[in-house]
């Protein structure tokens, strides 16, 4: 059965970490995310070409941020459904709630209002803070109609992994002392 609450918090637990791997991204690695920005504000911005190091530290960073993203569905999934009855379905509507709400949070929070209405420097590419660019409302709101295809593919690969793992690996013997573990451990 799904646990709305549980799914709410998972939901907004996922968006800060997107937060946060945004922000790090804009302002430290900016060319990890410039085309993410209209062309306009890319073309005022000029990231210049990133170094061997930079390069480097930015695909680093990526992949921790990726996999801290993305371990967080799983980790969201399993710790909620193991020693339970459940279906891929219910593990997918879950995800894909968590991961809409982030889709939402991204076009309303972030880029409507902390980029396009308030432009906040955390998340403008930098020597652009002034740039019109930074209030194209419909370049954001056509990336939010992509962001719908991409999470929905997110959380189906995500429930499969989750549901694999669930079913292949997490007996309901050791799902049953791993939730006593977890609620001896934050009560």
């Amino acid at each position: 059965m799904l646990n709305l609450n549980t799914v709410l918090l998972e939901s907004m637990i996922w968006s800060v970490l997107w937060i946060v791997v945004v922000i790090i991204s804009v302002r430290v690695f900016p060319f990890t995310i410039e085309h993410d920005y209209p062309h306009d504000v890319r073309a005022v911005a000029a990231i210049p070409k990133p170094t061997q190091k930079q390069r480097i530290l930015g695909f680093a960073f990526g992949a921790a941020g990726f996999i801290t993203i993305f371990g967080a569905l799983i980790l969201f999934a399993v710790l909620e459904y193991m020693g339970q009855v459940f279906t891929f379905w219910t593990i997918f509507i879950h995800l894909f709630i968590v991961c809409m709400t982030w889709n939402v949070v991204d076009l309303v929070i972030v880029d409507w209002l902390f980029i396009c209405t308030l432009s906040l420097k955390c998340f403008l590419l930098p020597g652009t803070e002034n740039c019109p660019g930074n209030r194209n409302f419909i370049f954001h709101f056509l990336g939010f109609l992509k962001g719908l295809a991409t999470m929905t593919v997110i959380a189906l690969v995500f429930s499969a992994i989750s549901f694999l793992i669930l079913k292949l690996f997490i007996s309901p013997a050791s799902a049953q002392q791993v939730n006593q573990a977890v609620q001896s451990s934050w009560f």
